[in-house]
């Protein structure tokens, strides 16, 4: 009994261990579920803080194996957080970067300090901040990363750069100087353009070198107070002109806008603002005072009489002569008046039709005359010329007047003058001609009579003086006969001349014509049969035209011309080259390289040069004809084309044949050359220079090279003087 006693009291307190142990076990498994359950509310708490964050955290080792990462890494790696767990981080993104990321990892471990960095991943900019983690033994086993997007600040601070940038280079390359100064003198900074202006190098030389504005820049420190006394009642000023001070010293006109510059407070901080050089538009607004004054000078002393008509044409403005001419006492007797007040009643409806369409901006003469009428009713004729201007930014008629009443005078005297000696001239040609004609006949009964008479002398009494006597008549016979000969190409070329000038005249009167309206037909009808009537009396005509090619028409002339001066001892040089075509009549080319020919032969001593040139150049066709002859004196050029001119006395050359040394003629051939200039387009022209040793036209030359005490070769005369005649044509492009 005793034993089983023992039995059952150990099998009670083994029951009553077990049950204080089961009770212990049991508050040990409520603490371990509470510790349990604090720990999964931590973990909790960690995860939520750490998903409330857009920014991306996650922890690794030093492998870079995820051990922990929140939501925002997750999404950032496009995958779940229970996949990133022990993949690693370097696997996830591109070898650069990783092997960037690595060495930044390696970094903050060796340091064990914080390391910050950023990275460009998908076009995302991403902040990160490592922190290392260590155990109880102070050993770094895990790193925890930090990363935040600041993509959208990194394009901020781009912007912002940008911006910068953009005003810094408008600040440093602005055409006007930019400033901020102190109230007492100090400058804080200027850009270069401000440095530029005041003659500086640079913005830093000038904020160096300048410690008083007012003294070192302002010419007139006055003018500085005076614009802070602005700026202190008004708050900033605008174009504030001053006179100021360059580095060298140099004065410059400067245009300041300012403002100054307060703080929260109101407190005044500095003034800043801009300056431009005005200099040169200080001197042209100077220069254009002076010359408005010394306009108005000229125009209130002109000799015309000045006026400015505005749209309604009444007078603005009219000058001293103005008032003078038309008897007037002072301006304002005549300005705000109608223009018609000057104008004589026959032609006020004229002048004001004439203004009129000047002002709708239909033709109008810029020129004319009309009558017009003094403060006494006194008329006068005027000459007006008109041009249209700006006058107090308003568009005005400027009109100068001229009294030309002493030159209509004139002109009506001089008119009846001319009509006269035209009468006069038209009866001595008529006389002339007639003489030539009656002239005619009796000389060539003289002429026969004398070569029959010759032979029966000569038969009868070959010694005796009769021989003489006939050698004499018919000596003068045959000058009277070139007298008549000359008389009728004077005639001719008088006729020519006349017909030029009523071509010309005709020309003239067709050109006011024009401007008439509703002209009847028949009246260019009778016009063009008046034309065609006076061509009969001209040589050459524009129907006969064609071409001509000029090198070899020219050498034909001068072979011509060797024949018929044949007695003379010259040489000839003709240059040129075939295919230099023109276009014109034939005759009248013939005309004018004869003419030059023999002008040429005539003026050249025997032994003497004539080069005749044929070219091309600036698109016309050159004829140019040199003389080695004895030239023509300055004074004679001026007449040469003129007709009846010759360079030689009548008695030194009356009883010379044509292409002798010193015929001279009558110039007849180079008026005609003129001429035909005038009326079929080409061009001639002259030099000469008198020959050296005989530089007067009283001094003869002996007509031959030979018997000159001066010039022994050809070349010396060639230096000594002669003549060059030069024509040219436009060239054939019809070709």
């Amino acid at each position: 009994m005793r034993e089983k006693g023992k039995t059952r009291g150990k099998s009670l307190h083994e029951l009553r261990e077990r049950r204080k142990k089961a009770s212990t076990l049991e508050v040990c498994r409520s603490e371990r579920d509470a510790i349990q359950n604090e720990l999964k509310k931590n973990e909790n708490d960690v995860h939520a803080l750490l998903n409330a964050t857009p920014e991306i955290a996650f922890l690794m080792d030093q492998h870079g194996v995820i051990l922990a990462a929140n939501e925002a890494t997750a999404n950032a790696y496009h995958t779940t957080v229970q996949k990133l767990l022990g993949a690693r981080v370097y696997d996830l993104i591109p070898p650069a970067l990783a092997l960037y990321a690595r060495t930044k990892t390696l970094e903050a471990v060796d340091s064990e300090a914080p390391v910050r960095f950023e990275l460009e991943w998908k076009g995302r900019f991403l902040d990160h901040s490592l922190y290392v983690v260590k155990d109880e033994n102070q050993q770094v086993t895990r790193i925890a990363v930090y990363a935040r997007d600041i993509t959208r600040r990194k394009k901020m601070e781009a912007e912002l750069h940008r911006a910068e940038e953009k005003y810094r280079k408008i600040y440093e390359n602005a055409t006007e100087g930019i400033f901020q100064s102190t109230f007492d003198g100090r400058m804080i900074s200027v850009n270069p353009s401000f440095a530029r202006i005041h003659g500086f190098d640079s913005p830093d030389e000038l904020i160096r070198a300048v410690t008083d504005i007012g003294k070192q820049l302002w010419a007139d420190p006055q003018r500085r107070l005076e614009m802070i006394h602005l700026l202190r009642n008004q708050g900033s000023v605008e174009n504030f002109e001053s006179r100021m001070r360059r580095k060298d010293g140099s004065l410059q006109w400067i245009s300041i806008n300012a403002r100054i510059v307060r703080d929260g407070q109101g407190k005044i901080l500095y003034l800043e603002g801009t300056m431009q050089d005005i200099t040169r538009r200080k001197e042209a607004a100077e220069a254009l005072a002076e010359s408005e004054e010394r306009y108005r000078t000229a125009i209130e002393h002109s000799n015309d009489g000045v006026a400015i008509v505005n749209r309604n044409g009444r007078h603005q403005y009219v000058n001293r002569k103005f008032v003078e001419m038309f008897g007037y006492n002072a301006p304002d007797e005549i300005i705000g008046k109608p223009v018609t007040l000057i104008v004589h009643p026959d032609d006020r409806e004229r002048v004001s039709t004439m203004n009129q369409r000047r002002w709708r901006g239909e033709p109008a003469p810029s020129r004319y005359e009309f009558n017009g009428m003094t403060r006494d009713g006194q008329a006068i004729f005027i000459e007006v010329s008109v041009t249209g201007t700006m006058y107090r930014n308003e568009p005005v008629l400027l009109v100068y007047f001229r009294d030309v009443t002493e030159r209509k005078l004139a002109e009506e005297a001089l008119l009846r003058s001319h009509k006269e000696l035209e009468h006069l001239n038209r009866a001595k040609t008529k006389a002339v001609h007639h003489i030539s004609h009656e002239l005619k006949t009796p000389l060539a009964v003289i002429q026969g009579n004398l070569r029959v008479l010759r032979p029966k002398i000569e038969t009868l009494a070959p010694d005796s003086s009769l021989k003489r006597i006939l050698d004499a008549l018919e000596r003068n016979t045959q000058r009277l006969l070139r007298i008549q000969r000359e008389t009728d190409e004077i005639f001719e070329v008088s006729q020519e001349v006349e017909v030029s000038v009523l071509t010309d005249e005709m020309e003239l009167l067709r050109e006011r014509l024009d401007r008439l309206e509703n002209v009847p037909r028949e009246v260019w009808s009778h016009w063009g049969a008046l034309k065609e009537w006076l061509s009969r009396y001209s040589t050459g005509s524009t129907e006969r035209f064609q071409a001509i090619d000029l090198y070899p028409f020219v050498r034909m002339a001068v072979e011509t011309a060797k024949q018929r001066a044949g007695h003379r001892r010259l040489e000839y040089h003709v240059e040129g080259e075939n295919g230099l075509t023109i276009f014109m009549d034939p005759r009248v080319v013939e005309q004018v390289v004869e003419g030059l020919l023999k002008n040429a032969v005539e003026n050249t001593p025997d032994g003497g040069i004539i080069e005749v040139t044929v070219e091309e150049r600036e698109g016309r066709m050159w004829i140019h004809v040199k003389d080695s002859g004895v030239g023509i004196t300055e004074e004679n050029q001026r007449y040469i084309f003129d007709g009846l001119f010759h360079t030689e006395e009548t008695d030194m050359y009356a009883s010379r044949n044509p292409y002798d040394f010193g015929a001279g003629g009558k110039g007849l051939d180079l008026l005609r050359m003129r001429l035909y200039a005038r009326r079929f387009g080409f061009e001639i022209s002259m030099k000469s220079r008198r020959c050296c040793y005989i530089p007067t036209d009283q001094e003869l030359c002996p007509g031959n090279i030979s018997l000159c005490d001066h010039c022994k070769t050809p070349q010396d005369c060639i230096n000594a003087g002669g003549s060059s005649f030069s024509v040219s044509f436009l060239a054939d492009r019809k070709k």
